[in-house]
């Protein structure tokens, strides 16, 4: 893998949107942590996309194809449920594409990124608690069929979520510079990433080990079926633990999904050879998560 001299200074982009800067986001190697003889781990740092995460990257391809087609034109509203990662990324992006955001989630959803969705303009209609997230799914959805001027946006549109995360392993094998990759890291929620990503990654690499760090009590057996993936359990007592030893020791904060997905990578490091590079993927910033630890901790881990 090529790298810089510490103290080359790349030109930095110039650009009309802040749409314009998703992807492209940097690799980082873990020098303090692990077993110095094992494979070299990277974070893929996706915090560095404009509303830092992950989501901006569908979100941005969704609503920019919309433009294109000009089935979205300006002034149009966006709708999405839940109030999360997606729900930043679409009031950040659709607001500098001329269009409104309108964010469904229950009454009892966490405050932990409400004032970054309303900052960034986005309005938010208030579904039950009773309902849950799957009542704000419905409300927006059906919200958004009312008029020809609402689009409802999720991670299941299946080409535009493909090409996302297809450009987004395309940038891992562009910096690996032909290192042999032994191990790509995601956490798993939907899978949706996991699935996209090892697609696009086996063709290069048939026989990566794909990891994927599960938070919590999900189950997903179908992702058992491959007999290169790797999946692994951790809590988010766990999780923060390890987030607070890498920011001490590498002076990188991840959120809890990043932090798990290195805990994997450290897992597998000692398993694959010295000449390999692991690539843990840390889908948003660790800055959104300071101080809502306690509430996210499950009473049970205690």
């Amino acid at each position: 893998m090529s790298s810089k001299s510490a103290n080359a200074t790349p030109n930095a982009p110039v650009v009309e949107r802040m749409d314009q800067l998703v992807g492209n986001t940097p690799l980082v190697r873990l020098k303090r942590t692990g077993a110095p003889s094992g494979a070299t781990v990277y974070v893929k740092m996706e915090q560095f996309n404009p509303s830092g995460s992950l989501r901006d990257r569908y979100v941005a391809e969704i609503l920019e194809r919309g433009i294109a087609s000009g089935n979205v034109v300006e002034g149009d509203t966006v709708a999405v449920a839940g109030l999360d990662d997606s729900a930043v990324a679409a009031a950040l992006i659709g607001d500098v594409l001329g269009l409104k955001t309108r964010v469904f989630a229950p009454k009892n959803a966490s405050r932990r990124l409400f004032d970054l969705v309303v900052r960034y303009g986005a309005t938010i209609e208030w579904t039950s608690d009773e309902g849950g997230l799957a009542e704000a799914i419905e409300k927006a959805a059906g919200w958004a069929r009312q008029a020809s001027d609402r689009l409802y946006v999720d991670s299941y549109r299946r080409e535009a979520v493909r090409d996302a995360y297809a450009a987004m392993a395309s940038e891992v094998l562009t910096a690996l510079d032909g290192a042999p990759l032994g191990a790509f890291i995601t956490s798993i929620s939907t899978g949706g990433t996991f699935r996209h990503v090892a697609r696009e990654l086996r063709e290069s690499y048939p026989s990566v080990r794909m990891g994927g760090a599960i938070l919590g009590d999900l189950e997903l057996p179908a992702f058992k079926e491959h007999r290169f993936n790797e999946l692994a359990r951790f809590s988010m007592r766990e999780a923060f633990a390890l987030r607070d030893e890498l920011a001490a020791s590498e002076g990188i904060l991840l959120g809890p999904k990043g932090a798990a997905c290195v805990g994997l990578a450290l897992q597998l490091q000692k398993e694959l050879g010295p000449d390999d590079v692991i690539v843990a993927l840390n889908p948003d910033s660790g800055q959104r998560y300071l101080g809502w630890e306690q509430e996210l901790i499950d009473p049970s881990e205690n």
